[in-house]
């Protein structure tokens, strides 16, 4: 039963004051407003008037998306101060539907990277285990849906930052198709290629916060006026019948053990719902990591900073200042191959859709989160995002869901990714997922010590 926001609320902030100290999930945190909307909204549904489909959710905002009257960072030492004068777009979509926010979460500095290791506002660990990595760089959305300092924390994605702390910290996460969900009051790294969507453990709740944040804005010139379906009624409906397709050559390669025995059970959960399953071919999805990651967003992203860094170079974190030098060397040959490869992968892509598969099942990433010490971050902005990149690249949406556990208790994730503005067919596979399995029930525990005294 769902709580009254308030009492909700409470609960949220009692997660909060117990475990940010582990995990460093949230940079503001706004109790005070919070309890206010609240108390606002509990008087309207006392008076019998509808408080918004989302009456009873928390939610939290990653860092990099404006909420009125409070700093929008971006976990940079520049931005500290950086007070919104408005709510992004999403964010009054929120709060118009009866959400109460209380907070901003943490990320990889500048929205730019896959451990959440940032500098000026502080590494951001994994609930499962603190000294493991979130993924990033959406790291503090991932890590406080995990252990509850939000039922719902909307992060952003450019090749992979909100499914990839989905993955590493045991939680779903949806990154919509581009341009179904405005930018509007947020920081950006590569425009064409940007996304927002909700993290939450059941993706039945990131279904409907999904349905509230999808929709045309005027104001985002990449935002797309397509009709957003009945996404919850699509979630009721069996999946029986549907086709997913799996392509276990590069995909299912050099993965971890335990997460390839995961996936093969997870198909034959599918299989035991009624879904098909359809050996695919998908080419050269191999080279997509080296054509967006590596090329378009670097490239994009040393664009946006180039008046700063050449003024304010102290400023930046060093993970930063490499990945930057690599975007400032990416000539305009190599920018424009992978545009053209780009386009023809979207193509193959779309064929393949076309064709009746309804989505295709991969690893979210190559394994469980990797360990703090001893990480290699110029070998880790490679492995960890290998994955996600293939359908960044096309703007499809992707889906990923916690799938399993490793023997060391970590978690491990399955994506599921569609044909553009399919988000509805991914959540209901996703949810039917859920309602046959458990892996999104179990909750990590407070390491001992913790909340100090």
């Amino acid at each position: 039963m769902r709580r009254d926001a308030r009492e909700a609320l409470e609960h949220t902030l009692g997660r909060i004051q117990a475990w940010n100290p582990v995990v460093n999930a949230m940079i503001t945190v706004t109790a005070e407003a919070a309890r206010t909307r609240a108390d606002e909204l509990d008087a309207l549904a006392s008076a019998g008037e509808s408080p918004g489909a989302l009456y009873g959710m928390v939610l939290n905002l990653k860092d990099c998306l404006d909420l009125a009257g409070y700093p929008t960072t971006a976990a940079s030492v520049i931005l500290k101060d950086n007070i919104a004068a408005r709510n992004a777009f999403i964010t009054d979509r929120l709060l118009g539907a009866g959400a109460v926010i209380v907070g901003k979460a943490n990320l990889h500095e500048w929205v730019f990277g896959p451990t959440g290791q940032s500098q000026h506002f502080g590494p951001i660990r994994n609930p499962w285990n603190p000294r493991h990595v979130p993924g990033g760089s959406s790291s503090g959305s991932g890590a406080s849906a995990a252990c509850g300092m939000a039922q719902v924390s909307i992060g952003s994605d450019t090749a992979g930052s909100i499914r990839l702390p989905a993955s590493f910290c045991g939680v779903a996460g949806l990154r919509p198709t581009v341009g179904r969900v405005s930018r509007t009051g947020s920081v950006g790294v590569s425009a064409p290629f940007d996304a927002f969507g909700p993290l939450a453990r059941r993706v039945e709740d990131v279904a409907r916060t999904f349905q509230i944040m999808a929709g045309h804005d005027p104001q985002d010139p990449f935002s797309i006026d397509h009709p957003v379906p009945d996404v919850m009624s699509a979630l009721q409906a069996p999946v029986s019948g549907q086709r997913i397709g799996v392509m276990r050559r590069w995909f299912f390669d050099d993965i971890h053990p335990e997460l390839k025995s995961a996936l093969e059970r997870a198909i034959e959960v599918f299989r035991d719902l009624g879904v098909e399953i359809v050996e695919v071919d998908l080419g050269d999805v191999e080279r997509a990591q080296e054509m967006l990651a590596f090329r378009i967003v670097l490239a994009d992203a040393y664009a946006l900073h180039r008046a700063q860094l050449e003024q304010r170079p102290q400023d930046y974190g060093q993970d930063l200042m490499v990945r930057y030098d690599l975007g400032r060397r990416v000539t305009g040959a190599e920018y424009a191959e992978a545009l053209r490869w780009i386009e023809t992968w979207r193509h193959r892509l779309g064929q393949l859709f076309s064709q009746g598969v309804d989505a295709v099942l991969s690893p979210t990433t190559p394994g469980p989160a990797p360990a703090i010490d001893g990480l290699a971050y110029a070998s880790a902005i490679r492995a960890i995002p290998r994955f996600t990149s293939v359908f960044t690249s096309a703007g499809v949406p992707s889906l990923a869901v916690p799938c399993g556990f490793c023997s060391t208790g970590l978690p491990l994730s399955m994506e599921l990714s569609g044909t553009a503005f399919g988000e509805s067919t991914l959540l209901a596979l996703g949810h039917a997922f859920q309602t046959v399995t458990d892996h999104h029930l179990r909750e990590p525990a407070l390491p001992a010590g913790y909340p100090p005294h």
